[in-house]
C-alpha cells in the first residue's frame, strides 16, 4: 500500500471525527442552552402572577412615615430598631402587587394571642392608632383612591374582662372592601370551589386557636377588590398590657420574640395557585416597654363639693383639680409613662381647709422612689412601676350653731291660753359640738332665765339638731298688747346661734246673738145679738157683727224677749130698762207689756167694741119704749 495514500486518508479520518465532535458539541450546547433559557423564564413568569408581602414598621428614632420608607421592615423588631410599650400598636402591611383590576382577592391574618398564659397581641387596630404618622403608602405608588373596613370586637378579649378599643379599621390603598353578600366571580381561581362565591361576612368572623390559659392564636381573613395594580392593606396589632391582664400577664413578661402577625394565605378569583405562603414577622419582647402610672387620690375629711387643684409636672402629668363628695371620682390617673424619672405633684392651698398629710407606695417597685415633703410628692418612677399618692384634707375649725324656732298657735283669745314653742338646735359649722348642755334663752319665758335643751352630755354632730320645749301662758296685757312676741337664741358655751322671733296674735272671743221672734196672737171678737126685734107684726133678726181681727206686730229685742202674758178685761153695758136685768158683756184680752203698736190696735178694737155695743143697748133701749107707749103691743 502507498503510504502516501495511508496517511491522507488518516488525516481526513480525523477532520471528519473533529467535525463530528464539533458539531454533536453544539448540538449538546445548544440543548443545554435552550435548558438554561427555560429554567431562566420560569421566575419571570412566576413575578407576573399575583403576589403579596407583609411588612412592620420600626419607631426606635424615626417611625415609618413618608420620608423614611425604609423602616418598613421585614426582619424582626428588636431593640436595636424600635421601642413599643404596652398598649401601643404595632403597624403592619402588605403590598399585593400584579393584581387585575377588578378582581377579588382573599387574605388571611393570624397573630399569636397568649404565649403559655401570658398575652402578646390581642387584637388588630387601625394602622396609626399610636404610630400617628406612619404612612402606609411610603416607598409605594399608591393610587386608585383607599377605602376602610371596620375591624369588629372579639368576643374572645371581651370575655376575658378586657375593654376592646372601638372604632378601628383596616384601610386599603388602592383598593376597596366588597360588602356582606356581595358576589364574585371565581374564573379561573382558587378564591372559592365554584364559579360565583358570596362573601358571607368581610371581614370574616374571629377562630380561636388553643385557650388563653396556655398558648393560643387568633386570625380572620377579608376580602379587597383592586382598583390598582398594587394594592396595600394595613391595619395594626395592639400590644398586651398589664393593665388588662394584670402583672405577670402581659407582653412584655413573655421572654423571647412572641408577639408574630403573619400572612397565613392570600387567594385570587382570578388566578390559580396564587397563594404567597407563610409569611411571618415578629417583635422582640425587649423591644417593648412596660409603662408607668401615677396615681393622685383625694381624700378630704367632712366630704364635700370642694374642689382641690393640684399642679403635676413634667409631661404627661399636667394640672388637674379633684372633687371628695362621695360622688365625683376623687382619683386622677395618669397611665402609658414611658418616659422614666422624677415627677412632682403640689396641691395648691385652699381657704377653709388645712393640708392635713399625704403619703405615697408604688406598686411593682423596682428601682423606684416616692417621697413627701409637705403638701408636694416627688416620684421617682422606674420601667412597669405604678405609683399612687393620697393628699388629706381637713377644714379649719368653723363652729356654727343655728336655731329655729316655732309656735303651736297662730292667735290667743283669753288669759289663760297657753302657747307651746319648739326649738330646734343645729350644728351648722364644720366640727362636733359637745359633749355639753345646750341652752335656750327666751325672753317670754322663766323670765328670761335659760332653758336646757337635751341631755346634759349633748353631742352634735355636723348637722346634727337637738329639740326642746316650752310653754307660755297669756296675761292680760297680751290681750292689751295684740300679740305676744319673744325673742330666743341658743348657746353652747361661748358659742351662740342668731336670734329668732315668733309672733302670736290675739283675737277677741266672738259674741253669739240669740233672736226670739213672739208672735201676738190675734184675737177675734164676735159680738152678736139675739134679740128678735118685732115692728109692726114684723120679726127683725138680730144683726151679727164681727170685729176684725187684731193686726199682728212682731217684736224683734236687742237680747232676749220674755215671755208674754195676757190680761182679761170684762166690759159689761147693762140696759137698766131691762127688767129681766140683760147685760151684754164684752170681754177682751191683752198682753201686759204690750208695745206701743200693739196698744194702737187694741185701743181701736176696745173702742169699736164699746161703740158696738152702745148701739145694741141704744137699739133696746128704744124698742123696750115703743113697746111701753103701745101698752106693750
Amino acid at each position: 500500500m502507498d503510504p502516501t495514500i495511508d496517511t491522507v486518508s488518516l488525516k481526513e479520518r480525523v477532520f471528519q471525527d473533529r467535525r463530528k465532535f464539533f458539531r454533536t458539541s453544539a448540538a449538546m450546547l445548544l440543548m443545554a442552552s435552550v435548558v438554561l433559557m427555560s429554567k431562566w423564564d420560569s421566575p419571570l413568569q412566576a413575578s407576573s402572577k399575583p403576589s403579596v408581602s407583609l411588612e412592620q414598621c420600626s419607631n426606635l428614632t424615626t417611625t415609618c412615615d413618608t420620608t423614611h420608607s425604609s423602616n418598613w421592615q421585614t426582619g424582626n423588631l428588636g431593640t436595636s430598631n424600635s421601642d413599643y410599650a404596652e398598649g401601643d400598636s404595632v403597624p403592619y402591611r402588605t403590598i399585593a402587587s400584579n393584581l387585575t383590576v377588578g378582581k377579588t382577592y382573599k387574605l388571611q391574618l393570624e397573630w399569636d394571642t397568649t404565649q403559655s398564659g401570658k398575652h402578646a397581641i390581642d387584637y388588630p387596630t387601625t394602622y396609626n392608632r399610636t404610630e400617628s404618622t406612619a404612612n402606609p403608602c411610603a416607598g409605594v405608588t399608591c393610587s386608585g383612591g383607599s377605602s376602610t373596613l371596620a375591624i369588629p370586637i372579639d368576643p374572645h378579649v371581651t370575655g376575658g374582662g378586657v375593654t376592646q378599643v372601638s372604632g378601628q379599621n383596616f384601610t386599603a390603598f388602592g383598593a376597596t372592601f366588597p360588602a356582606d353578600g356581595a358576589t364574585v366571580t371565581n374564573s379561573g381561581g382558587n378564591l372559592c370551589g365554584s364559579s360565583t362565591c358570596t362573601i358571607s361576612a368581610n371581614p370574616s368572623a374571629y377562630s380561636l386557636t388553643g385557650t388563653y390559659a396556655e398558648t393560643s392564636q387568633t386570625g380572620l381573613f377579608l376580602y379587597f377588590t383592586a382598583t390598582n395594580s398594587t394594592a396595600v392593606i394595613a391595619w395594626g396589632g395592639h400590644i398586651a398590657r398589664r393593665l388588662d391582664w394584670g402583672s405577670g400577664k402581659s407582653a412584655a413578661d413573655v421572654s423571647g420574640s412572641p408577639y408574630h402577625m403573619r400572612v397565613i394565605d392570600f387567594q385570587c378569583s382570578n388566578v390559580d395557585n396564587c397563594s404567597s405562603g407563610n409569611m411571618d414577622r415578629s417583635l422582640s419582647a425587649g423591644a417593648v416597654t412596660i409603662p408607668g402610672s401615677i396615681t393622685i387620690v383625694k381624700q378630704a375629711t367632712n366630704e364635700s363639693s370642694t374642689a382641690f387643684s393640684f399642679v403635676g409636672t413634667p409631661s404627661p402629668l399636667t394640672s388637674f383639680d379633684l372633687v371628695d363628695d362621695g360622688t365625683l371620682a376623687n382619683t386622677k390617673v395618669f397611665t402609658g409613662i414611658t418616659a422614666f424619672g422624677t415627677y412632682t405633684v403640689t396641691e395648691s392651698s385652699l381657704a377653709g381647709w388645712g393640708f392635713d398629710r399625704a403619703s405615697c407606695s408604688i406598686a411593682n417597685q423596682s428601682t423606684g422612689t416616692a417621697t413627701v415633703n409637705g403638701s408636694v410628692a416627688t416620684i421617682v418612677l422606674a420601667e412597669g412601676e405604678d405609683a399612687t399618692c393620697v393628699f388629706y384634707n381637713a377644714p379649719l375649725p368653723a363652729p356654727e350653731l343655728g336655731l329655729s324656732k316655732t309656735a303651736d298657735a297662730e292667735s290667743y283669745s283669753a288669759v289663760g291660753d297657753q302657747i307651746t314653742y319648739t326649738y330646734v338646735l343645729t350644728n351648722t359649722g364644720n366640727t362636733i359640738l359637745g359633749p355639753s348642755q345646750f341652752f335656750i334663752d327666751d325672753d317670754k319665758i322663766n323670765g328670761g332665765a335659760p332653758i336646757t335643751c337635751g341631755a346634759a352630755s349633748t353631742t352634735l354632730q355636723i348637722s346634727g339638731t337637738v329639740t326642746c320645749t316650752a310653754v307660755y301662758t297669756v296675761v292680760s296685757g297680751d290681750l292689751e298688747s295684740g300679740s305676744v312676741t319673744n325673742s330666743a337664741f341658743g348657746y353652747v358655751g361661748e358659742l351662740s346661734s342668731p336670734t329668732r322671733q315668733v309672733t302670736v296674735t290675739y283675737i277677741p272671743p266672738a259674741t253669739t246673738t240669740t233672736t226670739t221672734t213672739l208672735p201676738i196672737a190675734t184675737t177675734t171678737i164676735p159680738i152678736a145679738t139675739t134679740t128678735t126685734i118685732s115692728i109692726a107684726g114684723t120679726t127683725v133678726p138680730a144683726a151679727t157683727t164681727t170685729l176684725p181681727a187684731a193686726t199682728t206686730t212682731t217684736v224683734v229685742p236687742s237680747t232676749t224677749v220674755a215671755p208674754s202674758t195676757t190680761t182679761p178685761i170684762e166690759l159689761q153695758i147693762v140696759n137698766p130698762d131691762n127688767p129681766t136685768g140683760t147685760e151684754d158683756v164684752l170681754d177682751v184680752l191683752f198682753p201686759d207689756a204690750l208695745p206701743v203698736t200693739g196698744w194702737h190696735v187694741g185701743g181701736i178694737t176696745l173702742l169699736a167694741g164699746l161703740v158696738l155695743l152702745l148701739g145694741v143697748g141704744a137699739m133696746t133701749l128704744s124698742t123696750n119704749r115703743r113697746q111701753r107707749r103701745n101698752g106693750g103691743r
